[in-house]
């Protein structure tokens, strides 16, 4: 047998050969290319993420925006309240009435103790009005209780007992009766805190 004869003869069993070789090549080839290319849910998992991390960062920006504008503006009326001059606090009280929704502890804080300790009737009087903002505030409602038992100017006392009947304060019986038994207590103003009391009352 010649050799065109015997490769005539293999010539199908090498094809096959050559064929088994060429798959091995493009199947390797195919799951390289498998192995490198991301798939589609991990894709999707990956934008979901980036959208979310950029929803918290977006949201925590603003949040953290209205919170320095918030500080900026409780500093700004802290500092009319802290002032000397009486108009200035007074524009302080005002500023806090007519800008701020929302209670702000260290505001109102800061309002109790003018409504305690100003020397000024005007500048108290425009505080119980801001306080009267937040009705429901325990702390605002104790205060003006104490208030009443304290204070010694008659258009205040006058400011404090309205207020007191307004929030239909029961608590505050024992104050008013006190006042109207005290024979220092202005007529007018024993007049105001009897008409509470009645009120209270019904």
């Amino acid at each position: 047998m010649n050799l065109n004869e015997h490769l005539q003869q293999h010539r199908n069993e090498l094809d096959t050969q050559e064929m088994s070789f060429n798959s091995e090549a493009i199947f390797k080839d195919r799951l390289q290319k498998e192995m490198h290319q991301p798939k589609k849910g991990n894709v999707v998992y990956l934008r979901f993420v980036s959208v979310a991390a950029s929803i918290v960062l977006v949201t925590s920006v603003f949040f953290w925006m209205q919170s320095s504008e918030a500080s900026t503006a409780t500093k700004e009326v802290l500092a009319f309240l802290a002032d000397d001059s009486a108009g200035t606090r007074l524009e302080g009280v005002y500023k806090f009435e007519d800008e701020f929704e929302k209670e702000d502890s260290k505001i109102i804080s800061t309002l109790i103790k003018i409504l305690h300790d100003d020397a000024n009737a005007n500048v108290k009087i425009a505080t119980i009005d801001a306080l009267l903002k937040y009705p429901t505030n325990e702390k605002i409602r104790i205060s003006l209780i104490t208030a009443l038992e304290k204070e010694k100017t008659p258009l205040v006392q006058i400011k404090i007992i309205k207020s007191l009947s307004f929030l239909k304060e029961n608590r505050a019986q024992k104050p008013l009766e006190n006042i109207i038994n005290n024979k220092q207590t202005y007529p007018i103003v024993k007049s105001n805190a009897t008409l509470a009391i009645h009120q209270l009352k019904q």
